[in-house]
């Protein structure tokens, strides 16, 4: 159902490889970009907890405010919609991107009080549907990119 209104929403707004004009070097640095951050997210749900049990003075050296979840997800989702946007125009393909919105959705959705006793396992879904999602999609633009006739 999500990779139909992203199929449609694609075409209403007429998402087509000539008007998506970006380097491939770009392209590459805001895919290697929000990779990286979904790699933070992951290591920041994990790993700092572990490092608290281990050390538990740590606990108050890396305290972070209510509100860093909340820009990490301002900052990922126009980095994380925009290379895979573009790489929906260039490779055709829409189920990157369809998964990497399903993972936003999910790291927007665990931000929420409703839902605050599941906020790890929701951002760590969330965070690995991106990455999964960044993968997919690098991939498919680079065998696009050198497939004959640009399309995979």
């Amino acid at each position: 159902m999500l990779y139909h209104i992203i199929y449609e929403l694609s075409l209403t707004l007429r998402i087509r490889k000539e008007n998506m004009t970006m380097s491939p070097q770009y392209a590459n640095r805001i895919e290697t970009s929000a990779l990286f951050l979904s790699g933070l997210c992951v290591v920041h749900c994990i790993g700092l907890p572990l490092l608290f049990l281990v050390v538990p003075v740590f606990a108050n050296v890396f305290a972070f405010p209510d509100a860093f979840h909340a820009y990490a997800l301002l900052l990922a989702v126009p980095l994380s919609l925009t290379s895979l946007i573009y790489g929906a125009s260039q490779h055709r393909s829409f189920t990157p991107l369809a998964i990497g919105t399903f993972g936003l959705l999910l790291m927007a959705v665990a931000l929420s009080e409703k839902y605050h006793h599941a906020e790890v396992i929701l951002t760590l879904l969330g965070a690995s549907s991106v990455a999964l999602a960044h993968l997919s999609n690098w991939r498919r633009r680079t065998r696009c990119a050198v497939a004959p006739g640009g399309r995979n």
